[in-house]
Order: C-alpha cells, then sequence, then structure tokens
C-alpha cells in the first residue's frame, strides 16, 4: 500500500513539474503557429472592390482613394457580385486564403508564414 501511494505521489508530482516546465517555454513547447493571420473591416473590403472596378473600367482614382463613377455605370456596378470579387482580389495579393467573416463584419485571411 505504501508502495503503490508513493509510486502515484511520484507520478503526480513529475506531471506538475513538466506541466510547469511547459507553461515557461522550457519543455515541449511550440514554435508559433503557422499561419499569420489578416483582419479587414467591411469599409475597407468596399474599398477594394471599387477600386478593382475602377481600375477594369479605367476610371481615375484621386490620390485620397475617391472614385467618381458616372451615372451610367450605377447599373453595371450594381450588378457586380463585389463580395466575391473583392475576395478574390485580397486572395491574390500576396497568398491569402478567406477564413470567415465575425460578427461585426470584419473579414479574416490567413497565409502560411
Amino acid at each position: 500500500m505504501k508502495n503503490t501511494v508513493l509510486a502515484l505521489l511520484s507520478v503526480i508530482v513529475l506531471l506538475g513539474l513538466l506541466n510547469l516546465l511547459s507553461n515557461f517555454g522550457i519543455f515541449g513547447s511550440s514554435v508559433g503557429g503557422s499561419y499569420e493571420y489578416q483582419t479587414l473591416s467591411s469599409q475597407k473590403m468596399d474599398s477594394l472592390g471599387f477600386r478593382a472596378i475602377a481600375e477594369e473600367e479605367g476610371l481615375e482614382i484621386a490620390e485620397d482613394g475617391e472614385i467618381n463613377f458616372p451615372k451610367e455605370m450605377v447599373n453595371k456596378i450594381a450588378k457586380f457580385n463585389m463580395l466575391s470579387r473583392t475576395i478574390m482580389e485580397v486572395e491574390k495579393d500576396g497568398g491569402w486564403e478567406f477564413v470567415a467573416v465575425t460578427a461585426d463584419n470584419f473579414y479574416i485571411f490567413r497565409r502560411a508564414r
């Protein structure tokens, strides 16, 4: 009985010590995540989408980022699928991969490090 208690006590102490060393990063620690994450607000996503359309149509983009679309293009712009187009623009810029959208409309992208 005494040997069993000592064996269990020594196992508990050993596991506690290993857990403590692991928490300090001395033993069994992993090297960071393998992904880099980027979040974009819905306003930034809209800006990227409209900028992509303006570049495709050859419209002038002001230095402050303002784009003046002609009235005749309003119906054409409304027919574009802006979200999927903007996601593809972000994905091809640096190997980003779309992950999710948060409840407060932030778009999360990741790429391998």
